[in-house]
């Protein structure tokens, strides 16, 4: 796949896992970089870091919008992440403006713009948002880039993601070394649906790859489980029980700006859209797949 791709958000969780994959795939990546210290990494990674800030979208979206693709991965988890975020966008899609063909964007969404589910119930594409509400901006960004001819656009919205060092099951395995509990807005029948960071990365290259554009994706390889099955697992792996503490999400003042108040969200999710759609195959497919490889 040969591909000049831009990619915000480059050295996080889904973003290094993208960069990996798609230049395994011979994609050469273009990944703003915010300071030196970024730059090093992504370079180890090897991709070119191009100066720039999300906050101040002129730095880079005229870079952005001259490459093939761009795959959105970048947040700023401040207070005004939905106005950086919206403010980015719009600038990108003013730059795509004058391209001759449209600009191809994958954006990252995430599973806490959906209801809890109950029962048999499961999140598809087609399921009506009701986001957090820290989340509510990224549902008016999405619909505001569904419009017009600029862009080709596919929104990719992962489950909660799991690596060696950042997602549930890290940081329970972190709680259990600690001997703590493991402290979240969940309770122990809380269902949590889960994606191993590079099988999503996977299906943000066969996004990229694919002829038709304007797709909504869903990506979970373990569609919903119970936090207390979780933890089960991650006891049973290491012979040590680890105990669930559940707190409050907060007053509804702070839950404005509160980014884990999707812990508390009971959902399981049906992919078979994104697999009949792209054929995506994640690996660790199972939940002993993801303990195994990622509880260490």
């Amino acid at each position: 796949m040969s591909m000049d791709v831009f990619v915000t958000g480059g050295t996080g969780t889904i973003g290094a896992a993208v960069v990996k994959n798609l230049i395994s795939k011979g994609c050469r990546i273009i990944a703003l970089a915010r300071s030196e210290a970024s730059a090093d990494r992504l370079r180890a990674l090897g991709a070119s870091a191009f100066p720039g800030d999300l906050k101040h979208p002129e730095s880079w979206v005229e870079r952005a919008a001259s490459c093939d693709a761009v795959v959105h991965a970048g947040a700023t988890f401040t207070d005004d992440m939905g106005r950086i975020d919206r403010l980015s966008m719009l600038s990108l899609k003013q730059a795509a403006k004058h391209r001759k063909q449209p600009l191809k964007l994958v954006y990252t969404g995430g599973i806490w713009l959906f209801p809890s589910t109950t029962g048999s119930q499961a999140i598809t594409e087609k399921t009506a948002f009701a986001p957090i509400p820290a989340f509510r901006f990224m549902a008016e960004t999405i619909r505001t880039l569904s419009h017009g001819t600029d862009l080709n656009l596919v929104v990719i919205h992962p489950a909660l993601v799991c690596s060696l060092t950042e997602g549930p099951i890290a940081r329970m395995t972190q709680a259990l070394r600690e001997g703590v509990p493991f402290r979240t807005s969940a309770g122990p029948e809380t269902m949590w649906p889960l994606v191993e960071a590079n099988d999503l990365a996977s299906l943000y290259s066969l996004a990229l790859q694919h002829a038709r554009f304007r797709m909504t994706l869903l990506a979970s390889s373990v569609p919903g489980i119970s936090v207390g099955h979780l933890a089960s697992h991650i006891s049973a792996r290491h012979g040590a029980p680890l105990e669930i503490e559940t707190a409050g999400t907060g007053t509804d003042r702070e839950q404005q700006t509160d980014f884990d108040a999707g812990y508390a969200l009971s959902q399981r999710v049906d992919t078979a859209h994104t697999r009949r759609t792209v054929g995506w195959e994640p690996e660790f497919a199972t939940i002993e797949d993801l303990v195994v490889s990622l509880s260490r």
